[in-house]
């Protein structure tokens, strides 16, 4: 009977290393996750992905998750987390699975690329534990967002509510470095420079230049991740959990 119970335990971990890999995990994660022996990770790696595992250290700073973009991504993950917790009691590396599963489902219905890895969410969980970080809930939209500790509840304000001044900037950066007959640096006249109306203006009528335009467009972008489980939606609120 123990004998049947290794091979299933066995059977368990497997499975659970084939799922982080295939959602591209590293190596290091899965050492830690699962009981494996590292020579069989690396073939079952090998196997599973099709090549060697990527090498280097795994993230270790929080400075990351503060940034604005990956701030709101690294939030609708751990808010997904935080409720799969409350709702149900699986291993701690199954909700992590399950929730960056959903993660990338919502990103994906949304059209957005999914900024926060595996290997990224399964860290920010252990900053959590480790109290490196912690949520804070928006004193705006009362959503609930990954800060540092020391975070004034009373006077944070999210992202979304508030996006930082140059947080479209990058865009505008790149259209600069295309050549000068790009098609995305021609107006709609043709002509070399000319401003096309989105970028002379928002959908709001109050953002000029590309950059504006880009703040804009990007913050109501991310404000359409999971619409339905922001505090203002009628159904259960994710975000306010």
């Amino acid at each position: 009977m123990p004998r049947v119970k290794s091979i299933l335990t066995e059977a368990r971990q497997i499975e659970r290393a084939v799922t982080l890999i295939q959602l591209g995990a590293r190596l290091q994660v899965l050492e830690s996750e699962t009981a494996l022996s590292y020579e069989r990770l690396l073939r079952l790696y090998k196997e599973v992905a099709g090549k060697s595992p990527s090498k280097g250290q795994l993230p270790f700073s929080t400075d990351w998750f503060m940034t604005w973009q990956p701030n709101i991504h690294a939030s609708l993950f751990l808010n997904i987390h935080d409720y799969l917790n409350k709702a149900a009691a699986p291993d701690e590396i199954d909700t992590v699975i399950k929730a960056y599963q959903l993660y990338q489902e919502q990103t994906t219905a949304q059209g957005l690329e999914a900024l926060l890895s595996v290997t990224r969410a399964w860290r920010l969980v252990k900053f959590v534990d480790n109290g490196m970080l912690t949520m804070t809930k928006c004193s705006c939209c009362g959503g609930h967002f990954v800060t540092e500790p020391y975070e004034n509840a009373k006077s944070f304000v999210c992202g979304l509510c508030e996006p930082p001044a140059r947080a479209g900037a990058v865009r505008g950066r790149r259209l600069r470095r295309l050549p000068a007959r790009h098609p995305l640096r021609n107006g709609p006249s043709g002509i070399v420079g000319a401003e096309s109306p989105r970028a002379r203006r928002d959908d709001a009528g109050g953002a000029h230049g590309l950059e504006d335009a880009g703040v804009a467009r990007a913050a109501r972008r991310h404000g359409r991740v999971l619409p339905r489980f922001l505090p203002r939606a009628h159904a259960l609120s994710v975000f306010a959990v």
